[in-house]
């Protein structure tokens, strides 16, 4: 279960965390963000915490305009990226869910 709100019907639980490139009116630079319900979380803001074997020195490729370095990486690096998402997005881990700073971005 994740600390964010997200409706029982939504296509997009902790379950399902779909990878895409986004923009907002405030920062027009195309960025790499997973989302989470109606909310999306900007990975370029968290890559600090992709801290696993596979991602520690490969953090950069949240800040790509494009998917495809991350993809590039392969499944296994996906699959760590995925865990920490999940990790990070739960009730029980305090990393995202009690820093108001990294939530407000």
């Amino acid at each position: 279960m994740s600390f964010i709100e997200v409706n029982s019907d939504s296509d997009f639980p902790i379950q399902n965390l779909p990878y895409g490139i986004f923009s907002t009116k405030d920062n027009a630079k195309h960025r790499i963000g997973v989302a989470i319900g109606t909310k999306i979380l900007d990975l370029s803001i968290i890559k600090h915490l992709f801290d696993g074997a596979q991602m520690k020195d490969k953090q950069n490729v949240f800040e790509e305009t494009t998917l495809n370095k991350f993809m590039s990486l392969g499944k296994s690096a996906w699959k760590e990226t995925r865990q920490r998402l999940q990790e990070l997005l739960s009730d029980s881990c305090k990393i995202l869910k009690d820093n108001n700073d990294l939530r407000k971005q």
